[in-house]
């Protein structure tokens, strides 16, 4: 029986091969997305979700107020002296660990060669991997050790343990027993020994550590200097402590004792409420900011997996379309099945085991496109995603998705074509039990439409919002400017100078980073006008060169003066609105108190971009910070220059950087390319709205195509009398392609409240954005008609083409 069907299958497919193939395509594309989207969702999802007993894991968070007139904030770290606080005051926690990460070169003494570096991975641009840890953080994330002893490998100072990767990174090939008591250097100057190595994770995690150095280490090391464990006002992102709670406890039970530790231990200015986030919620809230953890956005995964079902829905009712279509076609053969004995049952199962061979070639053809894909869209897929067929979670998704696209495509053909009557079939008529007119084939085919009318809506206003930000005035100039980024010491002072010399140079200046981009740092600032102003206020530390070179526009005022040391401040006008000046000249010379010394205005530009456009322009100041300004920005004599000339004066910067940094990276980046870095996120959702656009399109001109050759088929005869009549082959194509007109009109009245409700809610998150214009619904709809037109056009004029003699012969 088995056998039959698969040759009467092939048979059939072999029969009608440009619908197979279409309904291949359309089928191949949409179990692709399925199979893509899954990958990464799954992947995503199933972050830190491999460690024992995570559901009682969690991190130490909480809210905090710098001040009485700050608002409250959530934060995702805590003061370092909160976890040896809760260890010994807060019952109800089983183990208490704290670590802080560490930004640091790593050295390898080398004998009496020079030691061997590993530069941070801040120029690498690698995971956050070393940090100073307690060892509580064994007892509560469980690693496989493969030498030295867990108990008391980070119980005394300047001990380290390495994960498996990262000591043959440092070693190579050496046996593991003889690197335990390697030594290394961190930080230039503290000289740590491997007591331990453990075995890589090697599943998706946002604890990417492989440097652990001991948490004693600390205050036996000049460690202390940045990690200060007794100041309970130091509040940075580095300070980090997770929790494991006892079997059967919530977090709800340590409520009133978090409270109570609050108002024990922040009586001053500064409040920290501690509260308990799940290590499920980790690697998703990004409410609780951190410098280690890669946010994924729960809402754009809920939507790739909209995106995979609504693709693969359309791949399935195209198959239905085209299946219906073909009906005619094979009514004689469902009439002589019946005569000869076929029951319905039977006919059924032969219908839906075409639709099943199909389904599993498009699932073989998929898994060939798979790692093809992965690689295309590398920036849109997480790093460190592969595919492994035989994961039984993969094996077990093809099957339920090969499973449910063979029902949703061939169940319902399936069924019309075993319901017709022979008695009639076999007379050359096409009725059917029930009745037939075609509403459910319309139905879908709106359907399919309306979802890709969304599609192409969203790609509009996607692409405008994109292209508001890349040509917005920023307020500064980006052009040719480069910012070589330091070491944060003396020498950048030394190589400044160098480079100031350089031909190709125009003008540099000492910076901490630049007007825009993902480094900022507020303060407060103090105004005693009528009344005292305290305000957080956006800090740029740079020379007096910062602000013409940047060309940032003086309002009032002018520029502060050369000094080697803070004396005159420039702020913005958002600032000077914000202290209740009426005119930028009004806050010429009055005074500013930062951090307990005043310091007169003495300009007032106007407002620029500091951050990306979700937020908005906030107070600013403009100053010359020596300790902090050791970056330095470049701008290049490039006006009507060639590429080849800013690489020229790049390789002459890098030759001056060799001779200040010698063992060090040149590292630099454009302006240009740190500001569109802040829209990485906005450029994968305009990818990802793309492709979709274009898969849905394809696949919805498919269904049309097959609901052209359907009423084509349907109609051959009506089209003969009326060519007799005196018919012309435009008044044919009219007559066949308005029915489609009407159902795009349909489709685009229910996409546009959809998209424009889908849209608004994506444009909430900018501060700066585009208005949502008619016209832009009009031109999608617009260019859906001239795509439908194409698609049907075909067909049309296939059939207003045909001999009338032909479709008239049989009456």
């Amino acid at each position: 029986m088995l056998r039959n069907y698969f040759k009467t299958s092939i048979r059939n497919l072999a029969k009608h091969r440009v619908s197979t193939l279409i309904n291949l395509l359309g089928l191949t594309l949409g179990v692709t997305a399925c199979l893509v989207i899954y990958l990464i969702t799954s992947y995503e999802l199933g972050y830190d979700t491999f460690h024992p007993d995570g559901e009682r894991i969690y991190r130490v968070v909480g809210d905090v107020k710098y001040n009485a007139t700050d608002e409250k904030h959530s934060v995702g770290f805590l003061p370092a002296p909160v976890p040896q606080a809760l260890r010994k005051e807060v019952a109800g926690l089983e183990t208490v660990a704290a670590f802080h990460n560490l930004e640091s070169d790593v050295l390898i003494p080398n004998g009496k060669e020079k030691p061997i570096r590993f530069e941070s991975r801040r120029r690498t641009g690698g995971d956050a991997n070393i940090i100073v840890v307690e060892p509580q953080y064994f007892d509560i994330f469980k690693y496989q050790w493969l030498a030295g002893n867990p108990k008391i490998a980070l119980n005394e100072p300047f001990k380290l343990v390495l994960s498996e990767q990262k000591a043959r990174t440092y070693f190579g090939d050496l046996p593991l027993s003889e690197i335990i008591g390697k030594e290394l250097i961190y930080e230039d100057s503290v000289r740590v020994s491997v007591s331990g190595i453990v075995k890589d994770w090697g599943k998706p995690t946002d604890f990417t550590f492989t440097d652990f150095i001991s948490f004693a280490t600390i205050r036996a090391s000049q460690l202390k200097r940045g990690i200060n464990l007794d100041d309970w006002n130091d509040n940075w992102s580095a300070s980090q402590a997770f929790v494991k709670l006892p079997a059967g406890s919530t977090p709800n039970q340590l409520t009133a004792s978090l409270q109570q530790f609050s108002k024990k231990h922040f009586q001053a200015d500064m409040k920290f409420w501690p509260a308990l986030q799940p290590l499920s919620d980790l690697h998703f809230n990004e409410t609780y900011q951190d410098n280690y953890s890669r946010k994924a956005h729960l809402p754009t995964l809920y939507g790739l997996m909209a995106i995979a079902g609504f693709i693969l829905l359309i791949a399935a009712i195209n198959f239905i379309n085209l299946s219906t279509a073909q009906s005619v076609q094979r009514a004689k053969e469902t009439g002589i099945r019946k005569v000869m004995g076929s029951s319905r049952a039977n006919l059924v199962m032969q219908f839906l085991s075409e639709t099943v061979f199909l389904t599993f070639v498009a699932v073989l053809i998929s898994l060939v496109l798979v790692n093809p894909i992965l690689s295309a869209f590398q920036s849109l897929t997480p790093k460190g995603l592969t595919f492994d067929l035989f994961s039984w979670q993969t094996l077990i998704f093809l099957g339920i998705v090969t499973l449910v696209t063979s029902l949703l495509s061939g169940f319902y053909p399936s069924w019309v074509l075993s319901s017709y009557l022979p008695v009639l079939t076999l007379k050359g008529q096409t009725a059917v039990t029930g009745g037939q007119k075609g509403y459910l084939r319309k139905g879908l085919i709106v359907f399919q439409f309306t979802v890709s009318l969304v599609f192409i809506i969203s790609t509009f206003i996607v692409s405008r919002q994109l292209n508001f930000m890349r040509n917005a005035d920023l307020g500064f100039s980006t052009n040719a400017i480069i910012e070589v980024h330091t070491h944060h010491d003396d020498k950048s002072l030394v190589l400044a100078e160098k480079i100031r010399n350089l031909a190709g140079v125009e003008q540099i200046t000492l910076q901490w980073f630049p007007p825009m981009g993902s480094a900022y740092m507020v303060t407060k600032l103090k105004y005693q006008g009528k009344k005292e102003i305290e305000m957080d206020v956006s800090a740029k530390a740079g020379d007096a060169n910062f602000i013409p070179l940047y060309k940032l526009r003086l309002l009032a005022g002018r520029n502060y003066l050369k000094s080697d040391s803070l004396r005159e401040l420039v702020i913005n006008a958002t600032y000077a609105k914000a202290l209740g000046f009426k005119k930028p000249t009004d806050a010429i010379n009055e005074l500013i108190e930062f951090q307990g010394r005043k310091y007169p205005i003495v300009g007032v530009v106007a407002d620029f971009h500091e951050q990306s456009f979700h937020e908005k322009i906030e107070p600013t100041f403009i100053g010359y910070l020596p300790r902090q300004s050791k970056n330095i920005g470049v701008k290049l004599a490039t006006q009507g220059g060639q590429l080849s000339d800013v690489k020229e004066i790049l390789a002459s910067i890098e030759q001056e950087w060799k001779t200040v940094y010698p063992d060090n990276k040149f590292d630099y980046s454009f302006l240009d390319d740190s500001i569109a870095r802040l829209y990485e996120k906005e450029q994968q959702t305009s990818q990802l709205v793309n492709t979709a656009t274009a898969i849905a399109i394809l696949i919805s001109c498919m269904g049309l195509f097959g609901l052209a050759t359907f009423t084509a088929q349907q109609r051959t005869k009506e089209i003969g009398v009326r060519k007799v009549l005196g018919a012309s082959v435009g008044s044919i194509v009219v007559l066949l392609s308005k029915d489609f007109l009407k159902l795009i009109i349909i489709a685009l009245l229910l996409s546009s409240p959809i998209a424009w409700w889908g849209m608004n809610q994506w444009l909430k998150d900018f501060a700066y954005k585009i208005d949502m214009a008619w016209w832009i619904f009009a031109l999608a709809g617009i260019l859906a008609v001239a795509i439908a037109l194409l698609t049907v056009s075909f067909q049309s004029i296939k059939a207003a083409l045909v001999n009338p003699v032909k479709s008239l012969r049989s009456e």
